[in-house]
């Protein structure tokens, strides 16, 4: 019927945009998202800014919420904590949680649906991660983490690390960031917790290419989005159900 239409080219090119996909179409199913189990907890992380962990970290929150009870959103980039800014919130963050025991659920602000601590700039100058893990057990109450570890080295400390279900090293397909991505492989060989790879901007194919020679299994391939590439938290349905196939991995 769809091609017995006169306005036939014009669907299909807006079901095309839609879904990310070339011929034959997938149909458009509505499906409920796989939501993060209670008490799981799983970080992002790249050893070089820019790779996309922030905002692979926000959209598995935000579509874990969409499938179940929403998980906890913590910043813990200790230089740089993007998140509150990008997403236009002006809230209490992980260091005046830290500051004030006794009221850090208070301190817990929200980001739609999803429950979030800020980070702070200074966390890096007074970083205790025996702290900063009583904070995430207090704010999370059972509930599922994910946690924004941004980049670099130190921030994959032991004792955090030790905590997490699992430890999602994030690359895209850029030179430099494969670099990066084939550099940080030593550093997660030893992690205390389960290690995958997230690729971002790339085909499956690419995306398999990439984990086979890092040594990690593949947990998603993020495909080429003109949202996610504006550093936008907006996502095409391609996009949002190769999110749903991390959640499922994570699951």
């Amino acid at each position: 019927m769809l091609d017995a239409s006169p306005v036939a080219a014009v669907a299909l090119a807006l079901m095309r945009e839609a879904t990310g996909r070339a011929e034959p179409l997938a149909p458009l199913v509505p499906a409920r998202p796989a939501a993060l189990r209670r008490g799981k907890r799983v970080a992002f992380w790249s050893l070089a800014a820019g790779a996309g962990a922030t905002t692979v970290a926000a959209l598995t929150a935000h579509r874990s919420a969409a499938g179940g009870e929403p998980p906890l959103l913590v910043d813990l980039d200790r230089w740089a904590p993007a998140l509150a800014l990008r997403a236009g919130l002006t809230a209490a963050s992980i260091a005046d949680a830290l500051l004030q025991p006794g009221r850090e659920k208070e301190l817990v602000s929200r980001w739609s649906a999803v429950p979030f601590l800020p980070g702070a700039p200074s966390l890096h100058a007074t970083f205790d991660a025996e702290r900063v893990n009583e904070l995430l057990r207090t704010c999370s109450a059972g509930r599922a983490t994910v946690l924004d570890l941004g980049a670099g080295a130190d921030a994959l400390d032991p004792a955090i690390l030790s905590t997490l279900d699992r430890v999602c090293l994030v690359t895209g397909t850029r030179s430099a960031q494969l670099q990066a991505a084939f550099c940080a492989a030593p550093l997660l060989q030893r992690a205390p917790c389960a290690v995958g790879l997230v690729v971002v901007m790339a085909a499956d194919e690419d995306a398999a290419r990439i984990a086979e020679r890092i040594g990690f299994p593949l947990l998603a391939a993020i495909p080429q989005d003109t949202y996610l590439a504006e550093d936008s938290f907006a996502a095409r349905a391609a996009t949002l159900r190769a999110i749903d196939s991390l959640l499922r991995a994570l699951a």
